[in-house]
């Protein structure tokens, strides 16, 4: 296994708080905006906003709170008018497996296959993120290099 797929234990939102800032960065040759909050409430809240071909692709709402002893990161998806993709009372859903001083690895829940989503700040004014399969480092979905904005 490439990373853990099991909860890590004893970590809490606050030592998540390096991923608050806004960000601008792309995907491609699209562009990508992600937005987090300041650490409140025991909770991280972030929007995402996906530019492809000068339109809004889709949009995220995020939130990395706690659930009992675990740390997750869930996300709502929505297309433009804010039409949402997942069922109202659903999310996706990741667990909070590897955390460091700035990276942070997430395992997807409730899907068939492994993937993990990383969160990694590689310096003060920049931010990555990818997702990864056991096969792949990268998946699809690609890369998103982010500077601060």
């Amino acid at each position: 296994m490439r990373y853990p797929t099991s909860a890590l234990a004893g970590a809490s939102v606050a030592a998540l708080d390096w991923m608050t800032g806004s960000w601008i960065g792309s995907n491609g040759a699209d562009r990508v905006e992600e937005h987090w909050s300041p650490v409140a409430g025991d909770t991280l809240v972030g929007m995402l906003r996906w530019v492809k071909g000068g339109r809004v692709f889709f949009y995220e709402l995020l939130a990395i709170e706690r659930q009992g002893d675990d740390v997750r990161l869930r996300i709502k998806h929505f297309d433009p008018g804010l039409v949402g993709w997942e069922d109202r009372d659903r999310s996706a859903e990741w667990l909070l497996v590897q955390l460091g001083e700035r990276e942070s690895v997430f395992l997807e829940l409730g899907v068939p296959e492994i993937r993990w989503a990383i969160y990694r700040r590689e310096s003060d004014d920049r931010l990555v993120s990818y997702f990864a399969t056991e096969e792949d480092e990268v998946t699809s979905t690609g890369l998103f290099v982010y500077a601060r904005s």
